[in-house]
């Protein structure tokens, strides 16, 4: 005779919810996906006798990362994007970053809250162009995707190359004619 044993849902969403909180300290504190199934397994290990959750979990590099981009990053930045409008004014920054064959973008916020000066990443874009327009179209891009408000932009910070604070054409002429107030973060 042939047992199937399937868990309820209650215990998969249980199985879930420590899988979740399991990867979450380790992506705050940056720790690899590696080192994230070491401490799974050292968990399963230590108390497979004493939980059936436990005995259930199985949360290794693949699921890891699955967790942490597919669940907890959308979730944080949720949570951002609405004490950002809660603020209403922001500023953003960025910064090319290649690695390899790879040039990224990540989109930084800074915002005032009720206990005091946030920041956070918004949005990380991958695009190989980075002429002035290209990064202004991902900067006006991350903003609309999270549906924030472009007027109430107050400033943007880069490093300080021609593309990004040149004279003529750079990423804040093309904001400045958009936002004549906008200020050159520092």
């Amino acid at each position: 005779m042939i047992v199937h044993y399937a868990p309820t849902i209650s215990e998969l969403q249980k199985v879930s919810a420590t899988e979740a909180t399991l990867v979450y300290p380790g992506v705050r504190h940056g720790h690899s996906y590696i080192s994230q199934q070491c401490t799974i397994n050292l968990v399963k290990n230590l108390f497979e006798t004493t939980s059936t959750i436990t005995k259930s979990l199985s949360c290794a590099r693949t699921k890891s990362r699955a967790i942490a981009c597919n669940v907890l990053a959308p979730y944080f930045t949720r949570q951002k994007v609405n004490e950002i409008l809660e603020a209403r004014f922001y500023s953003i920054s960025f910064d090319a970053s290649n690695k390899g064959n790879v040039k990224t973008y990540p989109f930084v916020v800074q915002y005032f809250s009720d206990i005091g000066v946030k920041r956070g990443l918004l949005d990380f874009i991958e695009d190989s162009r980075e002429t002035a327009l290209d990064i202004f179209n991902n900067t006006i891009k991350a903003i609309e995707n999270h549906q924030l408000q472009i007027q109430n932009l107050t400033s943007i910070g880069a490093d300080n190359t021609n593309v990004n604070f040149g004279k003529y054409h750079s990423v804040f002429k093309l904001f400045k004619d958009c936002l004549p107030n906008i200020f050159k973060g520092k």
